[in-house]
């Protein structure tokens, strides 16, 4: 399934550009989770265990790629990043669903951890 595609089947936000960009570039930017200075099998890893999100870090991968590097468009680009991860566990998880409770809530927990990281640590990637 291409990047596109797979986004697509969550439903997730993304601006206009996302959609209008190729694949090949989607491939280029696309790095898995973590930052650029991590090494290549640290993101590994951390793409591994955080699998299930893997659309919300293109989309996210793609917001830093054409950021303007301000405040405002890192707040932004790591709220939609929350918002799609959501959709994604949602989707996968339905609270509903009371027998997927306990898997839901790992993979909640790993969310959020995710979304406090790129909060916390994320600026610096997203000013390079």
């Amino acid at each position: 399934m291409d990047l596109k595609t797979l986004c697509k089947s969550y439903d997730l936000d993304a601006v206009s550009e996302f959609w209008e960009t190729s694949e090949v570039r989607l491939h280029e930017i696309y790095n898995g989770a973590g930052p650029d200075w991590l090494p290549a099998w640290g993101r590994k890893i951390l793409t591994t265990f955080l699998r299930i999100f893997k659309a919300s870090f293109v989309v996210h991968d793609f917001d830093f790629d054409i950021s303007d590097k301000s405040m405002l468009k890192f707040h932004e680009a790591n709220d939609r990043m929350f918002s799609n991860m959501k959709k994604i566990l949602d989707k996968e998880y339905p609270f509903s669903k009371i027998y997927m409770w306990p898997v839901r809530a790992r993979w909640w927990l790993r969310m959020n951890g995710a979304y406090k990281a790129v909060e916390k640590f994320g600026l610096s990637a997203w000013k390079d």
